[in-house]
């Protein structure tokens, strides 16, 4: 039988590494990791794996809105989020992302591979009253740019730096931070960041993390 071939997004060397000591087996096999979720994503893309292993608080772009683009780019690959947060509209949040399942990371190592094992069969599998709750409504109407937008914000980034990560130019940066600050009535970067938070759009701890 083929192993299920994974893909490990996660911004902790030794987190991976503790990751692929739990998974690696003649049943699954890792075939690339990734430490952003912008990586994540270019390497879902080019290795069409079965899972792929996201940490929903990533830099430069976030688990959720990685799952949103994952699904999209690779629909055969179906998405395991594994995350800290244990409430409810974050996993569901993820769920309505795309993702396929969602594991705690204080869970036992031989359930992360069981959850990977029955995702790979088809079965979907969240935490236990989680299943149909609808997702958080948000008061703001924001695209997927404005959301990775408003997080590289939250992570201290430059429109200059963002129009590098993004591959978009400043002045179309600056019109997107310009669209976001009029959504969001404020005046500032500080309030982007205390908005970002509110939204759920970026955990700010997850982006101090990554400065």
């Amino acid at each position: 039988m083929r192993a299920i071939r994974v893909v490990l997004g996660d911004d902790h060397v030794l987190v991976r590494e503790g990751i692929k000591a739990c998974l690696e087996s003649p049943r699954v096999l890792v075939v690339g990791e990734a430490e952003d979720g912008r990586e994540l994503v270019r390497c879902v893309q080019a290795l069409r794996p079965d899972i792929a292993l996201v940490d929903v608080s990533m830099p430069l772009l976030n688990g959720i809105e990685a799952t949103r683009q994952i699904a999209r780019i690779s629909p055969g690959t179906r998405v395991v989020i594994l995350s800290m947060f244990d409430d409810k509209g974050t996993v569901s949040s993820a769920r309505d992302a795309g993702a396929w399942a969602y594991v705690l990371k204080d869970e036992a190592p031989d359930h992360l591979v069981r959850t990977i094992e029955r995702v790979h069969e088809g079965e979907r599998s969240f935490p236990a009253g989680t299943e149909g709750l609808p997702s958080p409504k948000s008061p703001v109407d924001l695209t997927p740019r404005e959301r990775e937008v408003l997080q590289l914000v939250a992570e201290g980034m430059r429109s200059a730096e963002m129009a590098r990560v993004m591959k978009r130019s400043v002045c179309t940066i600056r019109n997107h931070r310009a669209r976001l600050m009029k959504k969001l009535g404020v005046r500032t970067a500080a309030a982007l960041v205390e908005k970002a938070e509110e939204l759920g759009v970026v955990r700010l701890e997850a982006a101090r993390r990554s400065a």
